[in-house]
C-alpha cells in the first residue's frame, strides 16, 4: 500500500513540476514579445528582407540588370530542363522504387523462411524431415515418425497467395504444419507473412524444373516396378526399360495406365509436394507405404495398428485431405474432376456434387497470378503447371479405379 502511495505522490509531483517549467516559459515570452522584444510599428520595413527597398532605375539600367535578366534565363533553362527529364523519369522511378520494396521484403522473409520454416522444409525451400508425434483418438501417444514436409518450390503452382497465407496463419490440421501468423495464435504479424509469401515467390520452379522435378519422381516409382519384374536386367538396362515403360504407360489404351496413374498419384520428388497419396493417403507423408519396407516402419506398425491409427495401406482412403472413395458421386464425369484437379478449390468454398471440403484443394494445372505483373514485359505472373492435361487425366483414371 506505501509502495502505491509513493508512486501516487511521485506522479503528483513530476506533473507540478511540468506544469511550472510551462507556466515560467509563457510568461517570459510574454515578457520578451510584449515588452523587451517589441519594438515600435513600422520597424518591420528594417527587419524584412522583402520590404527593403531595391536598386533605382539609375542603378538598375546598367550592367546589373542584364545580370539579372541572364541568371533569369540560365534558371528557367535550367526548369525547361529538367521537369520534362523528370516527367519521363518518374515511370522508372516508380517502378524502382515498387521493385526496391518487393526486393527488401523478399531479403526479410528469406531470413524469416531460416528461423521459422527451414527446419522443416529444408534450405531454400527443398523439402526435409521433421519428427512429429502421431497420437490416437484420446491424445495418447502412439509413436514418433519422421513425417515429410513438402518442398515449397512449386507452392505457388499450387495455390495462390491469399490460400499461402491462410496456411500460414492458421497452419494444416493433422500436420506438423503449426499456425504461425498472429490470426491463428503464432508469433508472426501479418507484414512478416506478407514478406514470407514475397520470398517464395523468389524461389519457385520454372516450367523446365518443374518437368524435370515430376520426371525424377516417376523414374524412381518406375524403375522398382521394372526392376521387380525384371530381376535379370543389369542397372543400365533398367534404365532403358524405365524410359521405354513410362512413355508406353502413359497412352489411355496401355495395360499399364492404371500403374501410370498411380506414380503420379504417388509422386515421391520433392517429398511428395505434388502427389496426391500426401493428402489423401494415411502414413504417406511418414513412409508408411508398405508395412514390410523398413525394419524401422516394422517396429512402429503395431502401434500404429492397434490405435487404429493406420491398419494398413489405404491409398485414398483419407488424411489430411478426405477419401476418395465415392469420387465418381462428387464427380459424375472424369472431365468435371480433370478439371477441378487442373485448378483446385476456392478457400472456405465446398466443392462436388456433395458440397464436401473447405478449400484447402490445390491446382496441378499451373495458375495465373492477375495480382501480379512481369517487370520486363509488363505481363501477369504466370506459374508453371505441375501435371499436363494428359498426366491429370491418368490421376483421374486412378482416382475413380479405387471407388
Amino acid at each position: 500500500m506505501s509502495q502505491m502511495i509513493l508512486a501516487a505522490s511521485t506522479q503528483r509531483t513530476i506533473g507540478v513540476v511540468i506544469a511550472s517549467v510551462v507556466a515560467v516559459g509563457f510568461l517570459v515570452y510574454l515578457l520578451f514579445s510584449f515588452r523587451i522584444g517589441k519594438k515600435e510599428i513600422g520597424s518591420e520595413i528594417e527587419i524584412a528582407a522583402n520590404r527593403k527597398q531595391h536598386a533605382d532605375d539609375d542603378e538598375l539600367e546598367t550592367r546589373k540588370l542584364d545580370s539579372h535578366l541572364g541568371w533569369s534565363l540560365v534558371t528557367l533553362a535550367a526548369i525547361s530542363i529538367i521537369l520534362p527529364l523528370y516527367w519521363l523519369m518518374e515511370p522508372a522511378r516508380q517502378e524502382n522504387a515498387e521493385y526496391g520494396w518487393v526486393k527488401r521484403f523478399e531479403k526479410r522473409g528469406a531470413a524469416e523462411y531460416e528461423e521459422a520454416c527451414a527446419g522443416c522444409h529444408g534450405p531454400g525451400g527443398v523439402g526435409g524431415l521433421t519428427s512429429y508425434t502421431l497420437t490416437d483418438s484420446n491424445g495418447g501417444f502412439v509413436a514418433q515418425v519422421d513425417w515429410k514436409a513438402p518442398a515449397l518450390t512449386t507452392v505457388l503452382s499450387r495455390f495462390d497467395e491469399s490460400e499461402v497465407t491462410h496456411i500460414l496463419n492458421y497452419g494444416r490440421g493433422g500436420s506438423p504444419m503449426p499456425a504461425w501468423g498472429l490470426p491463428g495464435g503464432g508469433p508472426l504479424t501479418e507484414q512478416q507473412i506478407h514478406q514470407l509469401v514475397v520470398y517464395l515467390r523468389s524461389i519457385q520452379l520454372d516450367q523446365e524444373d518443374i518437368i524435370t522435378e515430376v520426371n525424377s519422381g516417376l523414374a524412381v516409382g518406375a524403375r522398382v516396378m521394372v526392376a521387380a519384374s525384371n530381376p535379370e536386367l543389369s542397372s543400365e538396362e533398367i534404365d532403358t526399360a524405365v524410359e521405354i515403360w513410362l512413355e508406353e504407360a502413359s497412352q489411355p489404351e496401355s495395360e499399364n495406365y492404371l500403374d501410370y496413374g498411380e506414380l503420379l498419384f504417388n509422386n515421391s520428388a520433392a517429398q511428395g509436394a505434388n502427389s496426391c497419396a500426401r493428402c489423401h493417403t494415411p502414413g504417406f507423408s511418414y513412409g508408411a507405404v508398405d508395412a514390410e519396407n523398413t525394419e524401422e516402419l516394422l517396429t512402429i506398425w503395431p502401434k500404429l495398428e492397434e490405435s487404429g491409427v493406420l491398419t494398413g495401406w489405404q491409398p485414398g482412403k483419407g488424411a489430411v485431405g478426405p477419401s476418395l472413395d465415392g469420387v465418381t458421386a462428387h464427380f459424375p464425369t472424369a472431365n468435371d474432376q480433370e478439371s477441378f484437379i487442373h485448378s483446385g478449390s476456392e478457400l472456405g468454398i465446398s466443392y462436388g456434387n456433395a458440397r464436401i471440403g473447405t478449400g484447402g484443394m490445390p491446382g496441378f494445372g499451373g495458375r495465373i497470378d492477375d495480382d501480379l505483373t512481369d517487370r520486363e514485359t509488363g505481363a501477369s505472373i504466370t506459374y508453371s503447371q505441375i501435371y499436363t492435361p494428359e498426366q491429370i487425366a491418368a490421376i483421374v483414371a486412378y482416382e475413380r479405379s479405387l471407388g
